[in-house]
């Protein structure tokens, strides 16, 4: 799990941690949110899962999706309660030793160069030991030439990663429709055969790059009748081919680091919910089924590590304005009746976002500082126009519009033992809504939370969040915007290896509300390392309705997954 400890030279051992956003945004009649892009780490030996969750986001929904849930779901919210409860105490009572290391976002590119900076061997030695002497009398400029061409080629150090695989999901709790000319999202809703492929090189003694990216297909839309689902359906989830990660980074002076390019930047010590990480976007297509590694998306930034004894300073700069990856419209993620106009604010000097961070590690613990100013990721409503239909009255004309927010806030971590103490706390300013237009809000999001890794090959994290809207005005509460002044959600995690670390279960639970009432959910998957580069998992995802329209919506959505995966 991420520990946020840091240790040693940081600009070799630095690692951030891993974790998710806290966003609130309701639409349409219904006061509605979900913690959307659970997130999920697929296990790998020595490592655990970590799950994020992140946060709040737009969905349109007509009045009365209350009534939506069928009979089972008042079976099923006790039921998912029970099995959230049975996480917490299966952890409360199981034997073991260590919470096993976890990995940053970095770690891939680490561990591919960790070779680059090593001593070389006794045979390069030997080699090479010849490139600085002087060259005998009967040496040429020629040979001389060859031979710093040579060691030039030696110090451009390549190599390739990346993965192969299938996943799939299948719908067992919905039914065809009955209407032929409908979407079907029953039986198979995934089978999708993907890639993915990293170069990294080390240019020199100081400076190194990567490109990465990834594609799949999902076979599923055309084993059934593909012309049924929406373009917006077939345009994001049927075909994806795109470049993530491009960057240079390298050390042009002795403390001071530089990152140009596409990439992820992470904040916070958190594992699930966001309160300082704000800087990229995140894939929220599929509610709690993306894993870990393409959550995050990477865009254009600059950044500059300037290091100071064991303190870190951060500056970023995103060039590119890009928000999160919601559902399409017409997914069974998507219950929207109608398309909302969302306004993109274009890539510009004007738009750049700022980020700042003082992160240093102190003796038994860690902290650090941060500022941004970027667009909020989830967008708000803004009345445009409003028409009188007879018989319906005034009916508003919404557009979806991105506020300019200002972000203060701050992380700590304290291990103790086996445990490891956490807290993030920031204040968001500039909030826009569509019922109060005179003046801007702001909101203060609280994370406290705690890892325990007293068992062997064991851990369990539980976490709790809350997001206040200050001097809250009771028009929020209608349509629209239908906003909250208090959300809460919690979650809790037990992850277990067995078999020489080889097989590793993962129970994860979240609630949303003081007692789950507005909703949650529950994962479990089993993953089986069958070899060092070949795994399988398998799993079920169970969402939990309550109160909430939004979750409600998902009533549904049960699924169970597989995926066979290739690591090379």
């Amino acid at each position: 799990m991420r520990t946020c400890l840091l240790s040693g030279d940081w600009k070799k051992a630095y690692k951030m941690s891993e974790f998710q956003s806290l966003r609130a945004v309701t639409l349409r009649a219904v006061p509605e949110y979900s913690f959307n892009d659970l997130k999920f780490r697929k296990a790998v030996p020595n490592s655990v899962l970590v799950n994020s969750f992140s946060a709040l986001r737009t969905v349109a929904l007509n009045s009365g999706t209350g009534n939506y849930v069928s009979a089972r779901s008042s079976l099923r919210q006790p039921l998912t309660t029970l099995l959230f409860i049975i996480v917490l105490l299966i952890g409360l009572g199981s034997p073991g030793v260590i919470l096993a290391q976890d990995t940053s976002d970095d770690s891939g590119l680490e561990e591919a160069l960790s070779g680059f900076e090593e001593e070389a061997s006794a045979e390069e030695e030997e080699a090479l030991s010849g490139f600085d002497d002087e060259k005998d009398e009967n040496g040429t400029d020629e040979e001389i030439e060859s031979t710093d061409e040579e060691e030039s080629r030696e110090r451009t150090l390549l190599s390739f990663s990346g993965s192969a695989g299938l996943s799939a999901s299948y719908s067992y709790a919905k039914d065809a429709p009955a209407d032929k000319t409908q979407a079907d999202w029953s039986g198979l809703t995934k089978l999708r055969p993907y890639f993915s492929l990293t170069w990294d090189a080390k240019l020199g003694e100081n400076w190194k790059t990567r490109i990465s990216g990834k594609a799949f297909y999902d076979l599923a839309y055309g084993m059934k009748d593909s012309e049924t689902f929406s373009d917006e359906v077939l345009s994001e989830l049927e075909k994806e081919a795109e470049l993530r990660e491009i960057y240079l980074e390298g050390s042009p002076f002795g403390n001071l680091d530089i990152k140009l390019g596409k990439q992820i930047v992470s904040w916070g010590v958190a594992n699930s919910l966001r309160v300082v990480d704000v800087l990229n976007p995140t894939d929220d297509r599929e509610f709690g089924m993306t894993d870990l590694e393409d959550i995050r998306l990477p865009i254009a930034m600059t950044k500059l590590d300037y290091y100071i004894g064991d303190l870190k300073l951060e500056a970023v700069a995103v060039h590119e304005i890009k928000f999160n990856k919601s559902a399409p419209f017409g997914s069974d993620f998507n219950p929207s009746t109608q398309k909302i106009n969302e306004v993109i604010p274009e890539s510009s000097a004007e738009n750049t976002e700022y980020g700042l961070a003082l992160i240093g590690t102190f003796s038994g613990w860690d902290a650090s500082l941060h500022w941004a100013q970027y667009f909020d990721d989830t967008p708000h409503f803004k009345i445009t126009k409003v028409t009188f239909i007879p018989g319906l009255g005034a009916v508003p004309t919404l557009e979806q519009r991105h506020s300019r927010l200002t972000m203060g806030g701050a992380t700590l971590s304290i291990p103790s033992g086996n445990f490891i103490w956490k807290a993030e706390a920031a204040k968001l300013q500039g909030m826009e809504f569509a019922l109060v237009t005179d003046k801007t809000f702001s909101r203060t999001d609280v994370l406290v939370g705690s890892e325990y890794s007293g068992w062997s090959d064991t851990s369990l994290t539980l976490e709790f969040g809350v997001q206040h809207l200050n001097d809250f005005d009771v028009k929020l509460e209608e349509s629209p915007d239908s906003q909250l002044e208090d959300r809460i959600a919690t979650t809790v995690s037990f992850m277990q290896d067995y078999i020489n670390q080889t097989l590793h279960l993962s129970l994860v639970g979240m609630m949303i509300g003081k007692s789950g009432q507005d909703g949650g959910l529950n994962r479990m998957s089993l993953e089986y390392d069958v070899m060092d580069a070949f795994s399988v998992t398998g799993g079920a995802m169970l969402y939990q309705p309550g109160e909430n329209a939004y979750f409600q919506s998902l009533n549904e959505n049960d699924r169970i997954f597989f995926e066979a995966r290739y690591s090379f």
